[in-house]
């Protein structure tokens, strides 16, 4: 199975797919908004003359949506199901991609977001690359990822995404944040999303697992 196939319908919606093991990929996004709207407000924090925003791994344009009225929005995914879905929800751009390959729009951007997107990928560091030339100077990239940083995080870890087989790239989260740096940013912040208290205190960003990420394009 190719790596664009395999994240079309089923695995959002198929009877094996990580998501309806639970409530259902839309189900939980809905549930999960409200980590959403606090990754806005994260990302408006660090904004200044940040206004074009591009989301890849969109999905089904949630994020889109809480997005569309503070910046000017474009959507990619590697899932054209999930484009299709997204683009009924959100009125935008929105271009098929997979991230380790260059990104298709002929443009730059101010801010790049990738919601549960690089645990997925082969290539982290090309896709990192990508993003890197497609950010004006000075632009944000933004992330949220689930990390292993020691036992206590490998149970959260194995709690909530241990069934989703298409995480290929799990790494602590000094691994991760030394990743990004080396590929031309600097860590602006990562907070601990697991729960309702965002934090950066370092042991509970380490602890439990759900990352939020914010660096900079230097």
């Amino acid at each position: 199975m190719s790596n664009n196939s395999k994240f079309e319908r089923e695995y959002f919606e198929g009877e094996d797919s990580h998501f309806s093991k639970s409530l259902g990929y839309d189900v939980l996004v809905r549930l999960n908004l409200w980590r959403s709207k606090k990754y806005k407000n994260k990302i408006k924090t660090h904004s200044t003359f940040h206004k074009t925003l591009l989301d890849i791994g969109c999905g089904y344009g949630h994020f889109l949506d809480i997005l569309k009225d503070d910046f000017t929005i474009y959507g990619m995914d590697i899932s054209n199901h999930a484009i299709k879905v997204a683009s009924k929800r959100v009125n935008c751009e929105y271009k098929q991609g997979n991230l380790e390959d260059p990104i298709p729009f002929n443009k730059n951007f101010d801010i790049i977001t990738a919601i549960s997107v690089v645990e997925h990928l082969k290539d982290p560091t090309r896709a990192l690359e990508n993003i890197h030339a497609q950010l004006n100077d000075g632009g944000l990239f933004c992330l949220e990822i689930p990390t292993v940083s020691g036992k206590v995080s490998k149970i959260v870890y194995d709690i909530f995404f241990g069934s989703d087989k298409t995480h290929i790239f799990i790494k602590s989260v000094d691994e991760i944040e030394a990743l990004i740096c080396s590929c031309g940013f600097k860590k602006l912040a990562i907070y601990s999303s697991l729960l309702p208290i965002f934090t950066q205190l370092r042991n509970w960003v380490e602890n439990f697992s759900f990352v939020f990420g914010v660096f900079e394009k230097i």
